[in-house]
C-alpha cells in the first residue's frame, strides 16, 4: 500500500534548500577557499539552480557568514556548558583547553573568518551584514567571559575586556600553532587557558611542555 507523501510547507521547503546549500558550500569552501568558491558549483552540488541560491542568499559571503555564525555559536555554547558544571574553575580549564585544541585542528574556520573581515573592509555593502555577525558573536563571547569571571570568583577584569581578549587570542594562537611559532610541546589550548587564568588570577594546571617539565623537576628537587 502506498502511503501519501505529505507536501512540505513553503517555509519547510526553504529550510531544506538552505540546509542542502550549506552542506554543499562547506565542501566547496574547504576544497577551494572563499575566493575560488563557485556559486554555480555550490548550487549544482546541492541539486538546485543558480536562481535557487540567489533566492536564499545575496552572495557566497552571506552564506559563509551564516555557516561561521552557526559554528562559532555552537562552540561558544559548548564552552558555556562546561563552565556550568560544578567544581572550581581550575578543574574545568584542562577540558576547555582540549576543546579549543579540537577547534584549532580545523584552520579553515580561522582563514574564512579572516577573509570575511577583509571583504567587509573592502566592501561597504557587505560590511553591513558583517557587523550584524560581529555583534552577535561579540555578545555571545562577552556572556562567556562573564561566566568565566563568575566561575573564578574574581572580579579584577570586566566581561567586556575578557571577551575581547578571547576573541583576539583565539585566532592568533591557532595561526601561531599552524606556523610553528608556539612553544614546542605546548598546545594552543594550553596556551589559551594559561592566558585566561593569568587574566583572572586563577591557577591553571601546568602544561606538559617545557615549562611544565621544569616545574615538575623543581618540585621533585
Amino acid at each position: 500500500m502506498n502511503l501519501p507523501h505529505s507536501r512540505l510547507s513553503r517555509s519547510e521547503s526553504q529550510a531544506q534548500t538552505r540546509i542542502r546549500l550549506a552542506h554543499a558550500a562547506r565542501r566547496e569552501f574547504a576544497l577551494r577557499g572563499v575566493a575560488a568558491a563557485s556559486i554555480d558549483r555550490i548550487s549544482e552540488s546541492a541539486g538546485y539552480s543558480r536562481g535557487a541560491f540567489y533566492a536564499n542568499y545575496a552572495d557566497k559571503h552571506e552564506l559563509l557568514l551564516e555557516l561561521l555564525t552557526q559554528h562559532q555559536a555552537a562552540e561558544i555554547g559548548a564552552w558555556q556548558a562546561l563552565l556550568d558544571a560544578e567544581g572550581p574553575l581550575e578543574n574545568v580549564l584542562p577540558t576547555l583547553g582540549e576543546r579549543f585544541d579540537a577547534f584549532a585542528s580545523n584552520a579553515d574556520e580561522v582563514l574564512f573568518a579572516a577573509e570575511l573581515q577583509i571583504e567587509a573592509l573592502r566592501n561597504p555593502a557587505f560590511a553591513l551584514r558583517y557587523r550584524e555577525y560581529a555583534r552577535e558573536i561579540g555578545e555571545r563571547t562577552r556572556k562567556l567571559a562573564a561566566a568565566f569571571i563568575a566561575r573564578s570568583g574574581r572580579g579584577q577584569v570586566s566581561a567586556e575586556v575578557l571577551g575581547k581578549a578571547l576573541q583576539s587570542f583565539s585566532p592568533q594562537l591557532i595561526a601561531e600553532a599552524r606556523l610553528g611559532l608556539g612553544e614546542a610541546g605546548v598546545t594552543p589550548g594550553q596556551r589559551l587557558v594559561t592566558m585566561i587564568s593569568e587574566i583572572l588570577g586563577a591557577r591553571p594546571q601546568a602544561p606538559e611542555g617545557r615549562h611544565g617539565m621544569e616545574r615538575s623537576i623543581e618540585h621533585d628537587d
